[in-house]
């Protein structure tokens, strides 16, 4: 299934499709909050993480609730290929990357960190637990782009990412893959 433009830059690759309304089209000014009202909460994660890489501000309610997937992004559900028109390939989850045949070698951390929940004021701790939480996104994000550049020709950046939930893909995760992200495209 794809949801999008098919020229976008972006492209997520995510394993199961949302319900989608009757007669709705990706193009409406309303399609997001449809699929939301129809799918819930789950849709309206997954659509805030996408919105929060991809808006070139920090506006990203905006950009979720009118722009996402109307000019930049497109959702490929169960893809066993890459777009060839994309240029980011961000891959959700280890089944996404599985059907895509790139998981093989990834070691994606499904699970959320288990931390303690101590309160503290001490400076150099908290300095500590963000250094870790940062080590652990890190580690959550893998650039694939080489390997798929020796194997399938795409001069386009990839990333394997855990599943577009909070759980999983932390603010920190997300601001690690803004900043990789731009640092790719300069």
């Amino acid at each position: 299934m794809h949801i999008g433009p098919a020229a976008a830059t972006y492209a997520f690759y995510l394993p199961n499709p949302p319900l989608l309304p009757e007669d709705w089209n990706w193009e409406q000014d309303n399609a997001i909050a449809e699929l939301i009202a129809l799918n819930g909460n789950h849709w309206r994660k997954i659509f805030t993480i996408m919105a929060k890489i991809c808006a070139p501000g920090e506006d990203w309610r905006d950009y979720r609730d009118n722009l996402l997937l109307k000019q930049r992004q497109m959702l490929l559900i169960g893809a066993n290929t890459l777009s060839p028109h994309a240029k980011i390939h961000i891959v959700c989850g280890q089944a996404a990357a599985t059907a895509l045949g790139i998981a093989a070698e990834s070691h994606i951390a499904t699970a959320p960190q288990q931390r303690d929940k101590q309160q503290t004021t001490d400076l150099q701790t908290v300095q500590q637990m963000a250094q870790q939480l940062m080590q652990d996104s890190q580690a959550k994000l893998q650039d694939v782009t080489a390997a798929m550049q020796s194997q399938s020709g795409h001069s386009s950046c990839v990333l394997l990412t855990p599943y577009l939930d909070y759980r999983q893909y932390s603010n920190a995760l997300i601001t690690l893959t803004r900043n990789h992200l731009q640092a790719k495209q300069s």
